[in-house]
């Protein structure tokens, strides 16, 4: 499978939000998709300082997702990865979480790394490390709840 992970440039927001919405409504909500774009556009004008990566099968954007320090606090969080439904099981999303994972180790190895997902990805990030630290019912959404998780350990890659 020929996958390359490279940094999200401007010209890529269309097919990341293509990529989102084909996670509608299983993954996000419809009302997660404003603010999907609203993160994009505040990567395109410097605003944010997430770093963001985009995921390509075949030279096709398939996925993508970043890593930050959204509120100044020394957590890093995750941020916004999918991958398109289409291409799920694939282990596509293995790759670009080995790859944030290994980044944040180089760059930030002391800080705790956290995540909000839902039960429907929690399963995903616990095979990598991540232990649930909150539960909230019914948070995104009626019937879609969100579990904050905490990274036991950064794994050696």
């Amino acid at each position: 499978m020929e996958t390359r992970i490279r940094v999200y440039h401007k010209n890529d927001k269309q097919h990341c939000l293509d990529t989102f919405k084909s996670n509608v409504p299983d993954y996000f909500t419809e009302g997660e998709i404003s603010e999907f774009e609203a993160f994009l556009d505040r990567l395109e004008t410097g605003i944010s300082k997430t770093q963001f990566y985009i995921i390509e099968l075949h030279g096709k954007i398939v996925g993508c997702g970043g890593f930050g320090d959204k509120d100044n606090r020394n957590i890093i969080s995750l941020a916004w990865g999918h991958i398109h439904k289409n291409e799920h099981k694939k282990g596509l999303g293995q790759q670009l979480l080995t790859y944030r994972l290994a980044l944040i180790k180089q760059q930030y190895p002391l800080l705790p790394v956290t995540i909000d997902t839902t039960q429907f990805s929690c399963w995903f990030y616990e095979k990598n490390g991540f232990t649930k630290t909150q539960f909230t019912e019914n948070y995104y959404t009626d019937g879609l709840h969100r579990y904050d998780m905490v990274l036991n350990h950064l794994k050696p890659f």
